[in-house]
C-alpha cells in the first residue's frame, strides 16, 4: 500500500513538472525571440541609449531639482505678490518685459533665486547672490553634459545652460547668458548661437544614428517579408509572423528611444531661438530667417525681449525708494548711432546722433543695454555701447585744407569697433538638424511600424477572404 502511494505521488510530481515546462518553454522561447529582435541593431541603439542615459541622469540631478524648486517657490512668491496687487507696474513690476502671462512667468526664476538668496543669509546679513549664484556654477561643473566639455566657470555656465534649456523656462535661459554676459545683451545674444553651435554636433549625430536604426530595421523587416513569401506550410508562416510581431514590438522601443532623445533638443531649439529673440530685441521669424521651426507649426511674429524681474519690496527696498533718486550722469556718443522710439535694434529711427553729442540720460542707469533720453518731448532710446562718460569720444578727423603745398592733417585713431554678433546661423543650423533627426529617426520608424501593420491588415483581409471561398 505504502510502495502504491510512493508510486502515484512520483507520477504526479513528474506531471506537474511536464506541465510546466510546457507552459514555461513557449514563454521562454517569445522572450528570447524578442531580445533576439530588438538585440539584431544594438549597435544602432548603442549611442542613442546612451545619451537617453545621459539626459535622464541630467535631469534627475541635484542642479536640476535645485532649479525645479527655484521655480516653486517663485511661484509662490509670484501669487503673493498678485494677491498683495504688487504686480503689473511699469517699473519694477513683472509684466513690463514681454507683457502679460510671458513676463510673469519671466520674473519666476529671479524671484525663485533672490528668494531662496535672502532665507540662506538672513543670519549672516550678506548680500542676496545672484540669479545663478557660484554654487549653482560649481554644481554645473560636475555634470555630465552632451556636446559640453573642457573645464572652468565656462563650462560651468555652459552646462547650466543647456540644463536651464531643458528644464527651465526661454527666459530664465536668457537671463542666464545676460548674466554670463556681464549685462552686454551683444556678447549674450552671441553667446547662444555658440550654445547651439555646441549642440549642432549633438544633433547631428543623432540623426546618423537614428537614420542607421531605421536602415537596419528596413532590412530585418524585408528579410521577414521575404521568408514569409517562401514559406512552405503553415507551422513557418507561423513563426514568421511572431518574429514579424516582435519585430512591432522593437520599434515601438525605437520609436520612444529616439523620440525621448530628440525630445531634449526640440526644448533647446525653441529656447534658444527665444532666447535669442529676447536678446536681440526680434521675433522667432527673425532668427529663424524664414525656417520652420522644430517646435511649431510656424515661427511667432511677435518681437520679444528681456524680462524684467523684481523681489517684493523688503523694508529696505521700501526705505531706499523713499530716499532721494540718484542724478542722471552726464553721456556722450563715442560713435555716431541712432535714437530709436523703443529699446529694440529694430525701432523706428527718431534721429541720428553724430559723434560727440552730449546727452542727458533721464534714468540713473541702463537698463537692458539701453539709455532713456529726452527728444523733443518723448523718450528715445540709444544703446547703452554707443555712450560714454565725458571726454571717452574720440577727437574727430581733421580733413586737410585745400590748396597749394597743404598737408594732410593728423587724425586721430579712432578706437576698435566692438565685435558685432554673428548672425544666428549656428540657431538656424542646429534648428534644421533637429528637424532631420525627428524625420530620420523617430519619423521613419513610425512610418515603418505603419507600412508592417498595414500589410497585416490586407493578410487578415486576403485570408479571412479565402476562408470564405473554401467555406462556400
Amino acid at each position: 500500500m505504502g510502495g502504491h502511494l510512493k508510486d502515484r505521488r512520483l507520477r504526479l510530481a513528474v506531471s506537474a513538472a511536464v506541465l510546466v515546462s510546457l507552459n514555461l518553454n513557449p514563454v521562454m522561447a517569445q522572450s528570447q525571440g524578442r531580445d533576439a529582435v530588438l538585440n539584431a541593431c544594438s549597435t544602432q541603439r548603442e549611442g542613442l541609449i546612451k545619451l537617453d542615459r545621459e539626459y535622464d541622469e541630467l535631469k534627475r540631478s541635484k542642479t536640476s531639482a535645485a532649479l525645479g524648486e527655484g521655480l516653486k517657490q517663485g511661484a509662490a512668491v509670484l501669487a503673493k505678490g498678485v494677491m498683495s496687487g504688487g504686480l503689473g507696474r511699469r517699473s519694477g513690476g513683472f509684466g513690463g518685459a514681454l507683457g502679460g502671462l510671458g513676463g510673469v512667468m519671466g520674473a519666476v526664476g529671479s524671484m525663485a533665486a533672490q528668494q531662496q538668496a535672502q532665507q540662506a543669509n538672513t543670519s549672516s546679513g550678506a548680500a542676496p547672490a545672484s540669479v545663478f549664484g557660484p554654487d549653482l556654477l560649481s554644481s554645473a561643473m560636475g555634470l555630465n553634459v552632451p556636446g559640453i566639455s573642457g573645464g572652468g566657470a565656462m563650462r560651468g555656465y555652459a552646462a547650466l545652460a543647456v540644463l536651464v534649456a531643458i528644464v527651465a523656462t526661454a527666459e530664465a535661459y536668457a537671463q542666464l547668458k545676460e548674466q554670463e554676459a556681464g549685462g552686454d545683451l551683444r556678447k549674450a545674444s552671441f553667446n547662444i548661437d555658440q550654445d547651439a553651435a555646441k549642440q549642432l554636433t549633438v544633433a547631428r549625430q543623432i540623426a546618423d544614428d537614428g537614420q542607421a536604426l531605421v536602415d537596419c530595421r528596413t532590412q530585418q523587416a524585408a528579410d521577414i517579408n521575404t521568408r514569409l513569401a517562401s514559406a512552405s506550410n503553415d507551422k513557418d508562416r507561423r513563426a514568421v509572423r511572431r518574429e514579424r510581431t516582435e519585430l512591432m514590438g522593437a520599434l515601438k522601443k525605437d520609436v520612444d528611444l529616439t523620440g525621448e532623445v530628440v525630445d531634449q533638443h526640440t526644448t533647446m531649439a525653441k529656447t534658444f531661438t527665444q532666447g535669442r529673440a529676447m536678446t536681440d530685441g526680434a521675433s522667432e521669424a527673425d532668427v529663424l530667417g524664414g525656417q520652420a521651426p522644430a517646435y511649431a507649426a510656424a515661427p511667432a511674429v511677435t518681437r520679444l525681449s528681456m524680462p524684467k524681474a523684481a523681489a517684493a519690496p523688503s523694508e529696505g527696498d521700501q526705505a531706499a525708494a523713499q530716499a532721494p533718486a540718484a542724478p542722471a550722469p552726464a553721456m556722450v556718443a563715442i560713435r555716431a548711432t541712432v535714437v530709436r522710439s523703443a529699446p529694440v535694434a529694430s525701432a523706428p529711427s527718431l534721429m541720428n546722433m553724430p559723434l560727440g553729442r552730449e546727452v542727458k540720460p533721464t534714468t540713473a542707469q541702463a537698463d537692458g543695454g539701453w539709455w532713456e533720453i529726452d527728444v523733443a518731448g518723448q523718450p528715445g532710446y540709444v544703446r547703452a555701447a554707443d555712450l560714454g562718460p565725458p571726454g571717452s569720444a574720440p577727437a574727430p578727423v581733421q580733413t586737410a585744407a585745400k590748396g597749394k603745398g597743404a598737408r594732410p592733417a593728423a587724425t586721430a585713431k579712432a578706437p576698435p569697433a566692438p565685435p558685432v554678433p554673428a548672425g544666428p546661423t549656428n540657431i538656424r543650423a542646429y534648428n534644421q538638424q533637429v528637424i532631420a533627426a525627428r524625420d530620420n529617426g523617430k519619423g521613419r520608424l513610425s512610418s515603418l511600424m505603419t507600412d508592417i501593420q498595414t500589410s497585416q491588415r490586407r493578410e487578415s483581409v486576403l485570408y479571412a477572404w479565402m476562408e470564405r471561398l473554401t467555406r462556400g
